[in-house]
């Protein structure tokens, strides 16, 4: 910088006589205001010399749309109003659309629970029946059946179905998984152990498992499809949640040493980064694993409120089965999310190592407890391991405590929850709360 001193001495002076006619100040002569000046432009020299010896910034290298896809996860809401789900070019499973309330549901599909005399009504009515299924282990029968062209809410439905209003009556909504995207960078985390090392059975309702994973080598896991014949499982899902529970390594601890993990596959791909699972096939998977007598049942998913779920649940709950569900990624705004809201059932919220809850955890009086669920090392469908976050992560947590408590309890679900409400540790306000609900669930540091 070089300033013109006689340039600048003439500014100075207009200045100061203008200075002068409106203040009583005194007035110093033009020299020693430059004298003051010269040492500011020497500085500011100085710092514009140094800023220009800096080394430039490293170049960002550029990163292609399919490297960039990968690291976000798609929102629901960016699929298609209308999706068909193919089983491959020629064939379609079913087609999904989105409803007024932003859930999704199978185009024109509703589930009804009947007993036989209201599965002969229906027959006589203008609908197309999809099946009529007895589920033994849940006590009840199901109806799946395509409602006419024009009916799209449940009261116009029952109208024209001349069905009471007390009918168990709901659509075949979708429901999704709740984790974030996989990081492939690990280290090993070691905060992890098992709640129990005795063989018990456990239950899960998800996606497909990568079973020739590393993690499940010599693992005891039971699998068992509920998609339409010829529709594939992803396995991204499936594989963390199940690493989670019983996968073993160098950089994985499981929740369960020597669990019996039955895995119910529901969740068929809707895109590269979203997948959903049926009510229907959600319903079968329940009655599948109350028929093997699992007593705890791990279910990750959430969704909209719904009559034939919530009445599903309810008759699981009877057969002396707990159910854990991720309490949602929604935010701490979001409405409820089923089937974690309901009362019935543990729903389960996401904290990091450092006790502060997931930035996308639901938040609601519905909420039980909260678990690990921020950067959890897990396996992945890939073959490979990493990091996830999300309560999907945290809700294995409270599955594998209360198989373990309940074995310890002789099967007893009062006494096993009880000793795990004892066993939270208090974040938050004091007592129960719409965050923490009774507080965070931690791996014993001896078994349970």
């Amino acid at each position: 910088m070089n300033i013109k001193n006689t340039r600048v001495k003439h500014i100075i002076a207009t200045s100061l006589c203008i200075f002068s006619a409106t203040s009583s100040a005194n007035i110093v002569s033009v020299d020693q205001v430059l004298e003051q000046l010269n040492p500011i432009e020497q500085r500011i020299e100085q710092t514009i010399e140094r800023a220009q010896r800096l080394p430039l910034p490293v170049p960002v290298p550029q990163v292609s749309i399919d490297e960039l896809k990968a690291q976000i996860s798609e929102p629901i809401s960016s699929l298609p109003n209308v999706l068909n789900i193919n089983i491959n070019s020629q064939n379609t499973a079913f087609v999904e659309v989105e409803l007024e309330n932003g859930f999704r549901a199978i185009e024109r599909q509703w589930l009804l629970m009947a007993n036989s005399q209201q599965v002969n009504t229906l027959k006589q009515q203008n609908v197309t029946i999809v099946s009529v299924k007895s589920y033994n282990a849940l006590n009840m029968s199901l109806v799946r059946f395509n409602a006419p062209q024009g009916v799209n809410s449940k009261s116009e439905l029952l109208k024209a179905l001349n069905l009471d209003e007390s009918a168990i009556l709901d659509r075949n909504h979708i429901y999704q998984a709740q984790t974030g995207e996989p990081t492939e960078k690990v280290t090993p985390n070691n905060s992890i152990a098992p709640y129990c090392t005795q063989s018990v059975k456990i239950g899960m309702i998800d996606s497909a498992i990568n079973t020739k994973h590393s993690a499940f080598e010599g693992a005891n896991i039971t699998t068992q499809s509920f998609l339409p014949q010829g529709l594939s499982s992803p396995n991204l899902h499936g594989t963390a949640i199940a690493g989670l529970i019983t996968g073993k390594g160098a950089k994985l601890n499981p929740l369960l040493g020597s669990a019996m993990l039955y895995s119910a596959e529901v969740f068929y791909r809707q895109s590269e980064y979203a997948q959903g699972a049926t009510l229907f096939a959600i319903v079968e998977a329940l009655n599948w694993l109350v028929s093997n007598k699992i007593p705890v049942i791990n279910m990750s998913l959430t969704g909209p409120n719904n009559a034939v779920l919530e009445a599903s649940i309810t008759a699981a709950i009877k057969q002396n089965v707990l159910i854990v569900a991720a309490a949602g990624n929604q935010g701490p705004a979001s409405q409820p999310l089923y089937p974690g809201a309901y009362k019935s059932v543990i729903a389960v919220s996401a904290i990091d190592a450092n006790n502060q809850i997931y930035r996308w955890s639901n938040k609601g009086d519905y909420i039980d407890f909260a678990a690990l669920g921020v950067n959890v090392v897990t396996s992945q469908g890939n073959g490979k391991f990493g990091r996830e976050s999300g309560t999907s992560m945290a809700a294995p947590h409270v599955s594998a405590a209360l198989s373990c408590l309940l074995l310890k309890h002789g099967n007893n679900k009062t006494k096993a929850l009880n000793e795990l409400t004892s066993l939270a540790i208090d974040l938050g306000e004091h007592g129960k709360d719409t965050t923490f609900g009774y507080g965070a669930i931690y791996p014993p540091k001896s078994a349970l």
